[in-house]
């Protein structure tokens, strides 16, 4: 029997496998990136975004790294602050099966705001599963975290995240735990509008570390711990959100108690004045043991509703 020319076959099919191989790193190697950047840029511009790219490049054989990208979404309502993303650098890759998939699936890899975070998302018709950690972010560093609180916020954030989302949305689970150490409310310059007590600038004030742990089950996240008991200011929340599609219709029903310790109060003035003269709903708002109460419930992206609670037991809400 005639043997297979093995050497033959090896040695014609390698040449068409050099070409290939070739091919691909000098494409790779000399793709106009400057171009892509600008395309990007155009495409977002097109879809009302403002985008800011100083260097884009190759990461891998499907991934893109972005030096110093900013990203600017425009106001949902009127009076509402832009999203402001600023990114140091991002890392964004994908699979070769993930693009011709439907499903899409991402790892990301961002530094930012003093810190970094990474992990995996993935994108099906109607579903989504995310799993994120996030280390040592500044919020004072973060633009975009004025858009979702009016209360000038300082501490550095820590976070792990799960979330599964599939098409139907009571189905969903994950849990999250979140960190925020040196957690400091107010800046003295900032007004803001407190239930109760109308247009306030709150003194810089400590409100310690925060601890937050959330378990999604069913489509809705429960705050099994959250609270933050600090020099000036004991914070303490229970609570859930039912998950919604879009994200911003989740509906927050919590109960929010803040403790306003004396050192606080004869070092802010204005706050001092404000509790003695307390307004109606103010007062209808406070504990017997002198904190402050509050039911807020509302879709996260609307306006929220606030109701003084000083007469009810500190639980979550029904």
């Amino acid at each position: 029997m005639r043997q297979i020319p093995w050497r033959q076959i090896l040695k014609w099919s390698g040449y068409p496998a050099f070409f290939v191989l070739c091919f691909v790193f000098f494409a790779y190697k000399t793709f106009p990136y400057e171009r892509l950047a600008d395309r990007l840029v155009q495409e977002a511009r097109a879809r009302g975004y403002d985008l800011e790219i100083i260097d884009l490049t190759h990461s891998g054989l499907t991934g893109l790294t972005f030096e110093s990208l900013r990203l600017v979404l425009p106001a949902e309502a009127d009076g509402s602050p832009p999203l402001d993303v600023i990114f140091d650098e991002l890392t964004v890759s994908t699979s070769l099966f993930s693009l011709i998939s439907d499903t899409k699936s991402y790892s990301f890899d961002a530094e930012l705001a003093g810190g970094e975070a990474e992990g995996d998302l993935t994108l099906g018709e109607d579903s989504m599963e995310v799993e994120a950690e996030i280390e040592d972010i500044s919020l004072q560093a973060i633009p975009a975290l004025r858009k979702y609180s009016k209360v000038p916020l300082e501490g550095t954030l820590n976070a792990e995240i799960e979330l599964n989302m599939p098409s139907e949305v009571a189905e969903s689970s994950g849990n999250v735990e979140l960190s925020i150490e040196g957690l400091h409310v107010g800046d003295g310059k900032t007004k803001m509008d407190i239930p109760g007590w109308g247009g306030l600038t709150l003194d810089r004030a400590d409100a310690g570390d925060l601890e937050l742990l959330a378990t999604i089950e069913e489509g809705v996240a429960n705050l099994e711990r959250a609270k933050s008991h600090g020099q000036d200011l004991k914070l303490d929340l229970l609570g859930k959100i039912r998950l919604l599609r879009p994200m911003k219709r989740s509906e927050l029903n919590v109960m929010l108690r803040v403790k306003i310790e004396e050192a606080y109060k004869e070092r802010s003035t204005k706050v001092a004045t404000m509790l003695e003269l307390g307004s109606t709903g103010l007062k209808s708002a406070m504990t017997s043991d002198g904190s402050i109460q509050y039911v807020i419930a509302g879709a996260i992206g609307g306006r929220m509703r606030p109701r003084a609670a000083g007469r009810q037991p500190f639980e979550a809400p029904k």
